[in-house]
């Protein structure tokens, strides 16, 4: 009887560890995937704001036994003014995000999404299609007549990836496999009013597979690289309480910027005069610092900061 029980309880556990370990393998997110998407939006008009950014795994979490993947996202972005002055918005910025922005899991043929902040599981892609099939709605698709024309294949090393070409009320030319649509991963197919999107680059392991065979599509996050338009030193460097900068000529409104690792601002100093400034370290924490210095909306000056305690 004893013998028995041990027996049944084996069982038991194999089978939920099996409905946890087994029941999906997540097969479209093996080898590092990384989607890298361009963004045009209002931010509203005349103000453009303009993006880079990837989309990548990192780690695995567990809701209701199923393993999603954690989609994390990193970019760097800029903007734009298109009125006429005073000038509405400028700048640039880099970001690199330190909780997942979706989760993500595979399916058979199909992906699904669940959002950080709920727990309502959407269907992101169905896969399974022929000629003259429907899309179906899903967490970034509201129309019900987008239609699949024709379907050929892309090679990427986990193996061929089917292509739909669509049509119907959609600017995606493309459904692709396991990957997205050629405007994105979760962006929406259909055509939105204030942004537009593009799926600029697929990789697999370093190599790109889509739109073409290429180079990885992870971008290097970190503080744009400007030649210096003004000769500068920032003494003393490393510094615990203050630093100042000199500078070479008269500085008129400018600007200076301090990004943490993270492409953060963590300190903005506007309407900068004279030939230098003192910086008071504030609540800058012990660490490694970009600064951008900026004069009319031109970049005039970079470098780093490094503060100690």
């Amino acid at each position: 009887m004893k013998q028995k029980l041990i027996i049944t309880t084996f069982i038991v556990v194999l089978l939920v560890t099996s409905k946890v370990s087994f029941s999906q393998v997540n097969a479209y997110f093996l080898n590092n995937p990384v989607w890298q998407t361009s963004s045009s939006c209002s931010a509203p008009y005349p103000c453009i704001q303009n993006e880079t950014y990837n989309y990548y795994t990192n780690g695995d979490t567990i809701f209701n036994s199923f393993v999603f993947k954690k989609i994390y996202k990193k970019g760097h972005g800029s903007y734009t003014w298109f009125g006429s002055p005073p000038v509405g918005c400028s700048g640039s910025y880099n970001y690199i995000n330190t909780i997942p922005s979706y989760f993500i899991r595979s399916a058979g043929k199909q992906m699904f999404l669940r959002q950080t902040t709920d727990t309502i599981e959407y269907l992101l892609y169905d896969f399974n299609l022929a000629v003259g099939d429907t899309l179906p709605l899903s967490y970034n698709n509201y129309a019900t007549d987008i239609t699949v024309t024709t379907i050929d294949s892309i090679y990427t090393s986990s193996g061929y990836r089917k292509r739909f070409e669509l049509t119907g009320s959609t600017w995606a030319q493309y459904l692709l496999e396991g990957i997205g649509h050629s405007n994105g991963l979760v962006e929406p197919l259909n055509v939105t009013l204030e942004c537009g999107y593009n799926l600029d680059c697929f990789s697999l392991n370093d190599t790109a597979y889509f739109p073409v065979v290429g180079q990885t599509c992870n971008l290097t996050v970190g503080l744009i690289s400007y030649k210096n338009e003004i000769s500068h030193s920032v003494f003393p460097n490393p510094f615990n309480s203050f630093t100042t900068f000199q500078f070479s000529s008269i500085m008129n409104n400018a600007e200076l910027n301090i990004y943490n690792l993270y492409g953060q601002c963590m300190k903005e100093i506007k309407n900068i005069s004279g030939d230098k400034i003192k910086i008071e370290r504030g609540v800058l924490s012990t660490g490694l610092y970009f600064y951008e210095l900026r004069q009319n909306s031109k970049h005039i000056a970079t470098g780093k900061l490094m503060v100690v305690d």
